[in-house]
């Protein structure tokens, strides 16, 4: 983490909308005439439309497919229309030719590293510095890239002894010199080389070089990571005060602020940069935006977007405003007024700088996110890139229940779109609802080894793993990562190794995750005592709560460890130690949804199901995104309320449909147990087993509603194999084996 956190000087601020940074300039590209291609390629660059210039630069590949300057221009304008790993082929094939060899070199280096593949890029500079070993720039880039590299963290030092060699006084050899230290743990040695930055900083470089603000970061990220909170925070209120807009101390001090829970501060170091440097370019408005929204201020962050669009002098930069309330929309879920804003967004683009497949394939999207297959479908005949257009009416047919001509689409996609991780991914997905379990998860396998930052497929198909029990194997795949564990897969290695391993096993992943992921600790002991709670002994999931219990934690820590407790508590004398801990929690967030929800849950297990469902329907009413509640709210209720708890599993199943988090197959299955069996219950059964195809307990359920329902039909046959498949138990098996005997 601490290498990641200091790798570059001049870190780019993370931007809730990439469309944004977007270059217009209009008058340049006016300006080019029918003559040559090639000449009006580069202009159409010179101006920043860098996709503009692909289909210019393909028409003069395929004359001469060889020369090695349209290689490279093309190489060049895929990378910085976004689409670095298409550019990876035409600047290797550059690199062949002497006269272009360092050059496309350099680009070729470049796409690596963003890309993450920090060792081919130091391979690259490497041969580089063979042909030209003097090249002071080429050394330094080169041992940063060492620096990224754990196998090559020596090398890195290596290289700065050579950069010194040349240059005594090269104050870049400190960084890479600084990262590598660290990675290999050599942390006095790292501190001294800080401390001795600082002092050439001071000597040779003026107040207003950015090295600066950089090194006042470091000297505070160094400090939060040997542990000293109160030193960083002293080190992060200098910063904020010396450098307000400085990209490196804003980012990284608003990131330290939002790990120590502490949103409000965050929003105001976000908002002093704001202030002084309120300009598009900035980028600090759309990080303000984020904040507002992070701490429960949407419609603010609307207003403040909004106002950009309506503030706009320029055509294009409002445009640009319309792109970044377009993925405010997005991300608050309103993809009506998502659809509403990209559209005026890409009317005003292509008024100016002409056509934008890339939006146009976005509004599609959208448009099937909103239900408008139709309209969708219909932008497809205006689209000029084959791929979007197959993987548009690809993604209509999966949502049409289409499978088999969504996966034919999908095959499409892929041949024309290698490098597109989505395809593959949707692909899987589509394998999934059609029961092609062993297709799915190669697709997945695809989505992972095209970018496996792009989705969340390793975890996927590691879940697929875990249903089918193969624990083992989900483990290994989740550990293959080179990106780094996300929060989700490292969750799920805890649940795994909590179950298979022990409650021993869960409680030390969950402390090792708290010690990277302070804020994740709560659901990391949630999800140890979830998988626990799988073992044989119900104590096993008691053993790992019982000791937090006395512990006071943020809200974000103590809610899902108490909603834990009063799950897995085995018994009437752990339920009773609870109590105390469930009033407190009402008492101090009463107006909290998942307050509201704990308190509904210790009831119900108390046995107060009427107090019970009236927290739980405060709670719904409260946060209605919540299903977990719902479903709780249906099992109470069932039997006094038989409409009220199928209204409520409806309703819980229709936000589970759109919702991209892991569907909890084992709560739905306690609310759907709860209601007697009738063609609804079976209508709320297809409809989980279309959300979660590898539940074995759905599947299970189901197969025996549509037995019991008098259906001899292959399909129930099928379905009890899936259940057995999937870990549903003896019943299933049992299941299987009557079927197979009737038929």
């Amino acid at each position: 983490r601490r290498i990641t956190q200091l790798s570059n000087v001049f870190v780019r601020l993370r931007t809730t909308c990439t469309a944004v940074a977007l270059v217009f300039a209009v008058s340049v590209v006016a300006a080019c005439g029918p003559g040559d291609p090639v000449e009006s390629a580069r202009q159409l660059m010179a101006a920043g439309d860098f996709e503009g210039s692909l289909d210019l630069l393909r028409e003069a590949l395929e004359e001469n497919a060889d020369d090695p300057e349209l290689l490279f221009l093309y190489g060049q304008a895929l990378n910085r229309s976004g689409q670095p790993g298409l550019a990876e082929w035409p600047l290797r094939k550059a690199m062949q030719d002497p006269v272009w060899f360092e050059t496309a070199g350099k680009v070729l280096a470049m796409v690596e590293q963003s890309g993450g593949n920090f060792q081919n890029a130091a391979d690259i500079y490497a041969e580089i510095l063979e042909k030209n070993p003097e090249d002071l720039d080429v050394r330094i880039l080169r041992a940063n890239a060492c620096a990224r590299t754990p196998a090559l963290f020596e090398e890195a030092l290596a290289e700065v002894d050579r950069i010194r060699e040349i240059a005594p006084d090269e104050i870049g050899a400190y960084k890479p010199r600084i990262l590598a230290l660290l990675g290999l743990n050599r942390v006095d040695e790292a501190e001294e080389a800080i401390e001795a930055l600082g002092v050439r900083i001071a000597e040779n470089q003026g107040e207003d070089n950015p090295i600066h603000g950089w090194h006042c970061a470091t000297m505070a990220i160094f400090a939060s990571d040997k542990g000293d909170m109160e030193l960083a925070a002293e080190r992060w209120a200098e910063c904020e005060e010396r450098f307000p807009t400085h990209p490196n101390v804003v980012g990284q001090s608003i990131e330290f602020h939002k790990k120590r829970g502490d949103l409000q501060r965050a929003l105001e170091v976000a908002q002093a940069a704001y202030a002084a440097e309120p300009g598009q370019g900035s980028g600090y408005r759309l990080v303000v935006a984020e904040l507002l929204r992070a701490v429960g201020r949407p419609d603010e962050a609307e207003a403040l977007l909004v106002e950009a669009v309506e503030s706009s002098d320029d055509l294009l930069g409002q445009a640009a405003a319309l792109l970044a309330l377009t993925e405010h929309y997005k991300i608050v879920g309103n993809v009506e007024g998502a659809v509403s804003t990209l559209e005026r967004a890409l009317a005003l683009t292509q008024s100016q700088i002409g056509p934008q497949p890339d939006l146009m394939f976005t509004l599609a999207e959208l448009l099937i996110q909103q239900g408008e297959l139709d309209r969708a479908l219909e932008l497809t005949t205006q689209m000029s890139v084959a791929a979007h257009r197959s993987l548009v009416r690809a993604r209509v047919a999966h949502e049409r229940k289409e499978y088999g001509k969504a996966l034919q689409l999908y095959e499409e996609s892929s041949r024309l779109w290698p490098q597109n991780p989505y395809t593959p991914y949707h692909e899987a997905r589509a394998a999934m609802s059609a029961g092609l379990f062993d297709r799915a998860f190669q697709s997945y396998l695809l989505s992972i080894r095209v970018d496996e930052t792009a989705t969340d497929a390793r975890v996927r198909a590691a879940r697929l793993m875990q249903a089918e029990g193969q624990y083992g194997s989900a483990l290994e795949l989740l550990g293959a990562t080179h990106a780094g564990q996300a929060p989700e897969a490292e969750l799920l290695v805890i649940e795994i190794g909590a179950h298979t391993r022990g409650p021993r096993a869960g409680t030390n992943s969950a402390n090792r995750m708290s010690q990277r992921r302070p804020e994740y600790f709560g659901l990391a002991i949630a999800a140890a005592a979830r998988g626990a709670s799988r073992r044989p002994d119900p104590k096993d999931a008691w053993s790992i709560v019982e000791p937090l219990l006395n512990l006071d934690f943020p809200p974000v820590n103590q809610f899902p460890i108490l909603e834990a407790a009063i799950e897995v508590a085995p018994g009437e004398a752990q339920l009773a130690r609870l109590g105390p801990r469930v009033e407190q929690v009402a008492a101090a967030y009463p107006e909290l949804a998942p307050a509201m929800e704990i308190e509904g849950l210790y009831l119900e297990r108390t046995g107060a199901l009427a107090e019970a469902a009236e927290r739980y329907r405060a709670a719904a009413a409260a946060a209605p995104e919540r299903s977990s509640v719902r479903f709780r709210l249906a099992r109470v209720v069932a039997g006094e309320d038989r409409a009220e708890a199928l209204e409520a599993v409806e309703q819980a199943l229709a936000i589970e449909a759109v919702s991209n988090e892991h569907f909890d197959d084992e709560l739905f299955v306690t609310a759907v147990d709860a209601l007697p069996t009738s063609p609804e219950r079976v209508a709320l059964l297809e409809k989980a087993l279309e959300i979660a195809p590898a539940s074995g307990a759905v599947a299970y359920r189901l197969a025996a509603a549509l037995e019991a329902q008098g259906d001899a039909s292959d399909r129930v046959a099928r379905l009890a194999a899936r259940a057995v498949r999937f870990q549903a138990g003896e019943e299933a098996i049992a299941l299987r084996d009557r079927v197979r005997a009737a038929g």
